[in-house]
């Protein structure tokens, strides 16, 4: 556990430095990055006792799971704090998370039970059903909320929190869709900016995925299936979105040092279309947390450029994971053809 960092600074030092992220604070150097690198790192280990035992559990109820963790980029940071009112970094609770995608919704209420019935040994901050209630993006998952509690009251991670997310497959074919299409046009559409007729494309999309499930559909669109295709169809028309997608193909990634690797630092250049996935093992979190800060922070803040880190058991499964860093959007496109006719 020596190789895992732990918080060094006052939690308000950390909500400072979120503020000069964001802008909301100005600083004439760039310390306040350090403190951020050291705030996100800090979570690898307790999200790693997460992500395993999310592991075993999931497995439980489908062999077939694909399991993940990931720290939240500081883009993203940057973003909801500046949009989320009087938002702390401190008090975000998704810095880390960790994502189970399982085949089906019967098997996501299962697992949702089961952490309901077997309650983890730390704080528990309550469920967001946007299954049930889906976002007005089309958004749909289970995301559960925690915060870190021990037995010892001097643990250093005491406090921390962590987020775990359960979907579909359906469900994660969209999520990821969306993110992809986020890189090839440069607009915010999973938080409900940029362009409407992509977001309104995939809210569409959604309410058809959610049809499939027997599950409620997205809050302003149609409740028929006829009536969603209809409107999917004059869209493409309009807009080309099936011929977008089709234009970026899955990328072959440059890969290095992927031997015994336990987390992946992924570069994604749309424009070049190159992506290179650099392997850690797990005695080289703080290394790996340490130059993810480094590469975003060199990244031009109008560029393309996206830079993830993230935890899986085998680069086939960080492309099944992350599809939307290898342009790999084939699965959705064939749902989007389906639909249009191609």
């Amino acid at each position: 556990m020596s190789y895992y960092a732990k918080p060094n600074y006052p939690r308000a030092k950390v909500n400072e430095a979120g503020r000069k992220l964001a802008g909301l604070e100005s600083d004439d150097g760039k310390n306040y990055l350090m403190i951020i690198d050291n705030w996100r790192a800090a979570h690898a280990h307790p999200l790693n006792a997460f992500y395993m035992t999310l592991k075993r559990r999931a497995t439980k109820f489908a062999r077939t799971a694909l399991v993940v963790q990931r720290i939240k980029r500081l883009e993203s940071i940057a973003f909801k704090l500046i949009h989320s009112n009087k938002m702390k970094l401190t008090q975000m609770q998704d810095i880390a998370g960790c994502r189970a995608v399982l085949p089906s919704v019967d098997n996501v209420r299962k697992l949702q039970r089961y952490y309901q019935t077997e309650p983890l040994a730390h704080t528990y901050n309550g469920c967001k059903d946007y299954i049930d209630e889906p976002k007005e993006t089309g958004y749909r998952g289970i995301h559960l909320k925690y915060s870190i509690a021990s037995v010892n009251a001097e643990w250093p991670y005491n406090g921390l929190k962590i987020e775990i997310q359960l979907r579909t497959l359906l469900q994660h074919k969209w999520a990821t869709a969306v993110e992809a299409a986020e890189t090839f046009t440069g607009q915010a559409l999973k938080s409900n900016q940029g362009s409407q007729d992509w977001r309104r494309f995939f809210s569409l999309m959604s309410s058809v995925f959610a049809i499939r499930e027997n599950s409620p559909t997205v809050p302003g669109t149609p409740n028929n299936i006829a009536e969603l295709h209809a409107e999917i169809r004059r869209l493409d028309k309009e807009h080309h979105m099936a011929a977008t997608f089709s234009g970026y193909r899955a990328i072959f990634p440059q890969v290095e040092k992927l031997k015994d690797a336990k987390y992946f630092l992924v570069r994604l250049d749309p424009i070049n279309r190159l992506v290179r996935v650099k392997g850690f093992k797990q005695r080289e979190s703080q290394e790996a947390n340490r130059l993810y800060t480094e590469a975003e922070n060199e990244i031009d803040k109008k560029s393309a450029v996206r830079v993830v880190l993230v935890s899986v058991s085998s680069i086939a499964s960080l492309r099944r994971a992350y599809p939307n860093y290898f342009l790999d959007t084939d699965a959705f496109l064939s749902e989007v053809n389906s639909i249009v006719g191609n």
